[in-house]
């Protein structure tokens, strides 16, 4: 497997985690009751989206950094 399509496994896993965030903020919304835990684990979901467009911005340009620099 090459970087570039490694890349595009973290996009989609990028891609999966923002669409739960999404869900569980709609949830919380119409749920005040349990509001605070969704709320609870939209923070614990958020480090690992960023991390996943982090590693996709990474693996993507990999390459294209080792040429100019």
């Amino acid at each position: 497997m090459t970087l570039i399509e490694l890349s595009f496994l973290y996009a989609d896993s990028a891609a999966i985690i923002y669409n739960r965030m999404q869900e569980l903020r709609r949830q919380a919304q119409q749920d005040l009751e349990h509001a605070r835990a969704l709320e609870r684990r939209i923070e614990e979901l958020l480090p690992l989206w960023r991390d996943m467009r982090d590693m996709t911005r990474r693996t993507a340009h990999y390459y294209d950094r080792r040429r100019h620099g």
